[in-house]
């Protein structure tokens, strides 16, 4: 039977009734708009690229280079921790992926093997070649952990720099396993927006301390910083005693570093020799800290100040802001170090963010670039547009001239309950409508009624056979269910597998069209199936002409 139970039609209906909602942005004017909430107002489909016009760039991030120069970075730590243990070695290569580790006659491997692996926490392969060579490489897995790493800093880094341009709504996102893609709407000149996301920020490691030492000002408070951190201040009594300004401003500076701007002094590293920050915990006290690598030589130019400089506070600047200005307690050798302070987790995280934007961990190569302009964009809107409603069009009257005006107007009237909730659908995704999207639409349209077909002209079948109205109506839809499930299941997994392995206009396709075809199984088969049997309930008829 095709009647359906009362709380069935109630629930399909509740799912048609919102996806109108889900989908009404996107269709009322925007005077109308104005006068609805924001959280609902905001509910819409974003256009594409080549629908808003702007820059689209792909590039290329070196991971290898990264590699290799961590490595290199390794090798570096290795030579200054064996010498402290005493343990000689002849020399240490590498080929690009692996260190050859050449001990001398007497020196014991395992020992070696024990130092080594406390430079790591984890992910390296330690192999004995001979009694006197160890080969050190990292496994496969901790290569994927740090090319991931790697992608995910750089493009936190791009994300930053086309963020402070003011452009809404870029599309950042990872492309296989060592690409960027970088869509940003409005932008006609890619060259600018090239040189903004492959420039490194300036940032600088500055020693001497804070206040005046030497004859020289490394950071000031500025006069915000006074009017926050002084009243806290005068409420002690020594500093409310306090008549060396110099000293009151060190305090300053030490308590909240961002109340302060460097003003001159040394540089010991740039950010460029930074490779990498995270947040973690110190093993001694369990307490929130920030653990950063240096480059080779930046691991050398650190280890000589930070030997010269014992007890000198460090500011740490990002864009001649300063974000940390801890003291130095100790000699900071090997390429790393941590920063310690009063920090919390979300604090931890943050500097650590910061210290990774600084700088990209690796290099970015332009290997595709496209402009769309803003006129071209609305040519296609208007093009996608007329193609959009003739096909709709076309679909509606073949419906009707086909199948006459009842049966053909419940499936056009399910094509626009599907299109409906496929609009519904991309909101709530916070999927973008791209031009092949509207190609794949305009297929979705066609692919709603095709299911109606199949079943039309099964009960067309049965009809010719002499079954009743009735009978014929529910052996049609159950006998051409196989069919259309079949049909749609193959297309979805041909949309699912492009979206997969497709990228730009291929996902835009593949999105609709995938989204089409699971809303026009509802739509084709339960929507229709629940009107036919509200419609068969009224007209009871004793003929059905299809």
């Amino acid at each position: 039977m095709l009647t359906l139970p009362r709380w069935q039609n109630w629930s399909i209906t509740a799912v048609v009734v919102i996806s109108v909602l889900l989908a009404l942005p996107n269709l009322l004017p925007g005077a109308v708009m104005r006068f609805l909430p924001a959280w609902y107002a905001g509910n819409v489909i974003n256009l594409g690229l080549d629908l808003r016009g702007g820059a689209h760039l792909l590039f290329d991030v070196d991971v290898r280079s990264v590699m290799r120069q961590r490595l290199a970075d390794l090798s570096d730590s290795m030579r200054v921790e064996l010498r402290k243990q005493q343990l000689q070695v002849r020399d240490i290569t590498s080929d690009g992926t692996t260190l050859t580790v050449t001990l001398r006659d007497g020196t014991d491997p395992a020992k070696v093997t024990e130092v080594i692996r406390t430079l790591e926490s984890g992910g390296l392969t330690i192999t004995n070649e001979s009694p006197t060579t160890l080969r050190v490489a990292y496994s496969q897995q901790e290569l994927v952990l740090r090319r991931k790493q790697v992608l995910d800093q750089s493009i936190e880094v791009v994300r930053k720099r086309v963020d402070e341009t003011g452009t809404k709504e870029p599309t950042i996102q990872r492309q296989g396993d060592e690409r960027i893609l970088v869509q940003v709407p409005g932008v006609n000149n890619p060259d600018d927006l090239i040189k903004l996301i492959s420039t490194t920020a300036k940032m600088e490691f500055r020693l001497q301390g804070i206040g005046y030492r030497g004859g020289r000002t490394i950071l000031r408070p500025t006069k915000e910083g006074w009017d926050q951190v002084w009243p806290e201040l005068a409420k002690s009594e020594r500093w409310l005693k306090e008549k060396n300004k110099t000293l009151i401003a060190e305090e300053i500076c030490r308590r909240q570093a961002a109340a302060c701007v460097p003003v001159s002094g040394g540089v010991v590293v740039s950010g460029e020799e930074l490779t990498d920050a995270q947040a973690t915990f110190d093993q001694r006290d369990n307490q929130p800290i920030v653990s950063f690598r240096f480059t080779t030589s930046g691991g050398r130019q650190f280890c000589r100040a930070t030997t010269e400089n014992k007890g000198q506070l460090l500011a740490i600047v990002l864009d001649e802001r300063v974000i940390s200005a801890p003291r130095i307690q100790s000699e900071i050798c090997g390429g790393s170090g941590i920063i310690t302070g009063s920090f919390t987790t979300q604090q931890t995280n943050d500097l650590a963010l910061q210290l990774r934007s600084g700088a990209l961990p690796a290099t970015l190569t332009v290997i595709e670039r496209r402009t769309v302009g803003a006129d071209l964009g609305a040519d296609s809107i208007r093009a996608g547009t007329i193609a959009a409603i003739v096909g709709t069009a076309l679909v509606v009257l073949f419906m009707v001239l086909s199948y006459g005006p009842v049966f053909g107007g419940f499936a056009n009237v399910a094509m626009a309950v599907n299109l409906l909730m496929v609009f519904a659908g991309m909101s709530v995704l916070g999927a973008s409508l791209t031009l092949p999207g509207i190609a794949g639409l305009v297929l979705t349209v066609g692919m709603a009624v095709d299911s109606n077909v199949l079943i039309y002209e099964r009960v067309r079948e049965e009809q010719a056979l002499g079954r009743p109205a009735i009978s014929a109506l529910t052996a049609g839809y159950e006998r051409a269910l196989s069919a259309i499930i079949d049909a749609n299941l193959t297309t979805l997994i041909a949309g699912v597998l492009m979206f997969g392995f497709g990228s730009g206009p291929i996902k835009g396709f593949a999105t609709t069209l995938s989204l089409g075809l699971l809303t026009s199984m509802f739509s084709s088969t339960i929507f229709t199936r629940m009107i036919l049997g509200v419609w068969l309930r009224w007209r009871r008829p004793r003929e059905l002409v299809i």
